[in-house]
Parts: structure tokens; C-alpha cells; sequence
């Protein structure tokens, strides 16, 4: 017992630690787009600082993408913050200290149902308009989209009173998220040996289908581990 709540803890922890660093590469256009775009723009009026913000904070803080600017500029700037709010506030939520805490839980998980939902939504028109091909691009968005139906499943469930149903959704919604911080992860890694040309089409699918099959797994267990249960608690007749 002792030993798997140790992995438990440096499970939770690497989930944190990666989930921390993923919010913050995606928050890095936010800085130099109001100290290149909003701030120096702000006299000429509201909506050309706001574009302003949008096309220096990509320029300057995450160059790697710029080319999305002139099709869904806008677009990828707000998947970027809402998608950042969503990695950093998930890991929180579904921990089970958060969930001890009642209505904080309650009220940050319709907080991360708008937040996920534009997040989600907004990925789709920028993987379309990836260099790609479309095969690798609809991993991505497909990616997006069932990080979405996780979300609206899960928070039907608890709307008709099913939390088991919730909590399992749940858990995929937020391995889903994680998806983010896998592709934060592989990348960098697989450059060692192949080429980015090579191996960023795959990520698309592989940044999340690996999440999606461990926590299909783990609803397989769950659920055979409650059915010995209850065949024990039986008495036989």
C-alpha cells in the first residue's frame, strides 16, 4: 500500500509539473503581445490594439506558429489562453483533494465547462489550417473534439445524478487535456532521432490516443474490480 501511494504522489506530481509548463509555453504570446501590440496601439483604438496583440504576442512569443496569423490568427490566440486556463486548472480539479472541497469543486468545474469548450472548439480551424497532411491534421482535430464530447458526457452525467459516470468521464476529459502536455513532450524527444517533418504528422494521434487507451483500461479494471467486489458481498444461495 505504501508503495503504490508513493507512485501515486510522483504520478500526481509529473502530472502537475508538466501540466504547469504546458500552460505556461502557451501563455508566452501573452507578454510581448501587450508590450509589442496592445499597449503601443491602444490610442488608434480597442480593436486595433486587440489585433495588435494578437499578431505581435504570436510574432514575438511563439514564432514557430505565425504563419497561422493570417487565416485564424484570432482564433489561435484565444485556443491558447482558454487552452492554457484548461491544462493548468484540469489537474486540479479532478484531484481528489479538490473534489473533497464541495462546492469549490462544483463551482470550478462549470467555471472549466465554457473554458474547455472554447479551447476545444478552437483547435479544429487551426488544425485544418496546419502544413500537413490532412490525415495528420484530423488527429488533431479529432483529438479536439473528443475532449469536448468527454466534457458535455460527463457533464450530463452529473446533471442526471450519475457521479460514477461523471467521475469516469472526467478522468477522460482530463487525459484528453493531457494530450497538450503529451505533445509538449514528445516532440522535443522524438527530435533527438527523426526529423520534425518526419514526426510531427503522427503526434497528432499519438498525443492523445495513448491517454485515451490507458483510461480505457482503467475503466475496464474499475469495473472488474467492482464486480468481484460485489460477487464476494453476495451471499451465495
Amino acid at each position: 500500500m505504501e508503495r503504490n501511494s508513493a507512485w501515486t504522489k510522483v504520478g500526481w506530481f509529473a502530472f502537475w509539473f508538466f501540466s504547469l509548463l504546458s500552460a505556461l509555453s502557451a501563455f508566452k504570446f501573452v507578454p510581448p503581445g501587450l508590450y509589442y501590440g496592445f499597449f503601443p496601439s491602444l490610442e488608434e483604438g480597442v480593436s486595433v490594439a486587440a489585433w495588435q496583440f494578437v499578431e505581435q504576442g504570436i510574432r514575438e512569443g511563439a514564432r514557430h506558429v505565425a504563419y497561422h496569423i493570417e487565416n485564424v490568427g484570432t482564433t489561435l490566440a484565444v485556443h491558447m489562453f482558454f487552452g492554457g486556463l484548461a491544462v493548468i486548472l484540469i489537474p486540479l480539479q479532478v484531484s481528489r483533494w479538490w473534489r473533497r472541497r464541495g462546492n469549490s469543486h462544483k463551482w470550478l468545474g462549470w467555471f472549466l465547462v465554457p473554458v474547455v469548450t472554447i479551447s476545444a472548439l478552437t483547435t479544429i480551424p487551426v488544425s485544418f489550417n496546419m502544413r500537413w497532411p490532412l490525415w495528420s491534421e484530423a488527429g488533431f482535430a479529432l483529438g479536439a473534439f473528443n475532449w469536448f464530447a468527454a466534457l458535455a458526457i460527463g457533464m450530463q452525467a452529473i446533471l442526471a445524478g450519475d457521479v460514477q459516470r461523471h467521475r469516469r468521464w472526467m478522468i477522460m476529459m482530463a487525459a484528453l487535456s493531457f494530450g497538450a502536455v503529451s505533445f509538449r513532450l514528445q516532440l522535443p524527444i522524438l527530435r533527438i532521432w527523426f526529423d520534425q517533418d518526419v514526426v510531427f504528422p503522427y503526434i497528432g494521434w499519438s498525443c492523445w490516443v495513448p491517454n485515451v487507451l490507458v483510461v480505457l483500461w482503467w475503466w475496464h479494471h474499475e469495473k472488474t474490480r467492482d464486480a468481484k467486489r460485489a460477487a464476494i458481498a453476495t451471499p451465495a444461495e
